[in-house]
């Protein structure tokens, strides 16, 4: 069985959305335990945390914005 060129991309986004998936779970507890807990702490923990998968989602946005280029290209050639 033969895969076509927009099966695989979508299969490719469908990884990509789910990777772009972790990095936001991750934040999303770490601010939430930040609350939960209390104190200078451990919001100072959360914020430093939730930075660090901000710039998680951002590579995974960057790699995905890359490859969209990349197929918009090939289309106009």
């Amino acid at each position: 069985m033969t895969i076509s060129r927009s099966e695989l991309d979508l299969e490719q986004s469908n990884v990509e959305l789910h990777d772009l998936c972790q990095p936001l779970t991750a934040l999303q507890c770490r601010l939430e335990m930040g609350r939960m807990i209390g104190g200078s702490e451990a919001f100072e923990e959360a914020v430093n945390g939730g930075l660090e998968e901000t710039r998680r989602m951002f590579a995974v946005i960057a790699h995905m914005r890359q490859r969209l280029l990349a197929i918009q290209e090939a289309a106009q050639q």
